[in-house]
């Protein structure tokens, strides 16, 4: 069994070695094949983390009246964290109103001096109000036009992201829609090389063929070589892309948190989700490989 079994690889590495060519051009295709399908995940992650940043941007901010009393501004943010839609509630008073605002245009001495020549504060309290999701806040701001409300709150600025959340959904889609296409086109070239590959191998080796099923050989012990071949191709591939793409998302991190204005780890998010991932491109890769290798071997075998 074991002689059997090494002989197996034997053939399958003399394969390899007598087709050389073709195998590099079959494994570089399979790497553009899994490249392309990790390209399609990172863009979904992407895409999903941009509107999560967008969505951490949304809030309302309640700018209350010079005649509102400490004790109203209070109660109100009290009544606001008591729905269910409302995550949290973060209450700005003057003083630190005028130290934001101080912090903000440090670099201008034109307006910090222009503040310093007011006597009071100019600035009234804010309370800034998130929700939980981005879908209540409509329900929020049905709370706020209450006339108990009214009476002491200036105005409500809701800083509105949906138009560019629906955008990025948009471009998302169809990323997701090209990408799926990109992929089925290189699955299916392949699926054709691997085919093609295994074809010549097998015409290569019809002489060797003929004679091991004249001496008893199984069809299964000639067929064995040529998917331990294209398994080789699978594990080679997949090396070729691990060897690739950290060093490729190591690139990316820093023009993603700039981009996205949120500190995201993607090599993390690789690394937690590694065997689920790069577990079913692989499986994929073996897949394609072994159907294409079993129709080229019942075709030439005449299995």
């Amino acid at each position: 069994m074991f002689s059997s079994f090494f002989r197996i690889i034997k053939f399958a590495f003399q394969n390899f070695y007598r087709n050389f060519w073709l195998a590099i051009v079959t494994i570089t295709i399979l790497v553009v094949t899994l490249f392309s399908i990790t390209a399609l995940i990172i863009l979904n992650v992407i895409s999903t983390q941009a509107v999560k940043s967008i969505e951490d941007k949304i809030d309302i901010s309640i700018y209350f009246k010079t005649e509102a009393e400490d004790i109203q501004i209070i109660k109100t943010r009290s009544e606001l964290l008591s729905l269910k839609e409302v995550k949290e509630v973060n209450l700005i008073d003057r003083e630190q109103a005028m130290v934001f605002f101080k912090e903000r245009h440090k670099d201008d001495p034109t307006i910090l001096e222009s503040v310093e020549i007011l006597k009071e504060n100019p600035f009234n309290s804010v309370l800034v109000v998130k929700a939980k999701n981005s879908e209540y806040y409509p329900e929020i701001l049905k709370v706020l036009d209450k006339e108990e409300y009214n009476q002491i709150i200036e105005k409500k600025d809701f800083s509105d992201h949906k138009i560019i959340i629906n955008k990025i959904s948009i471009i998302k889609t169809k990323i997701e829609k090209i990408g799926l296409f990109v992929i089925a086109f290189f699955a299916l070239i392949a699926a054709l090389i691997v085919f093609n590959t295994v074809r010549i191998a097998i015409y290569t080796h019809r002489s060797e063929i003929k004679i091991m099923k004249l001496v008893g050989a199984s069809n299964w012990f000639i067929r064995a070589p040529f998917l331990v071949e294209e398994f080789f191709y699978a594990i080679i591939s997949f090396l070729i892309l691990i060897a690739v793409f950290y060093p490729a998302i190591d690139f990316l991190q820093p023009h993603l948190n700039y981009f996205l204005e949120y500190d995201f780890d993607l090599i993390s998010y690789f690394k937690a989700n590694f065997a689920l991932i790069f577990g079913l491109e692989f499986l994929t890769i073996i897949i394609i490989n072994a159907l294409s290798s079993f129709v080229a071997m019942k075709k030439y075998l005449k299995a």
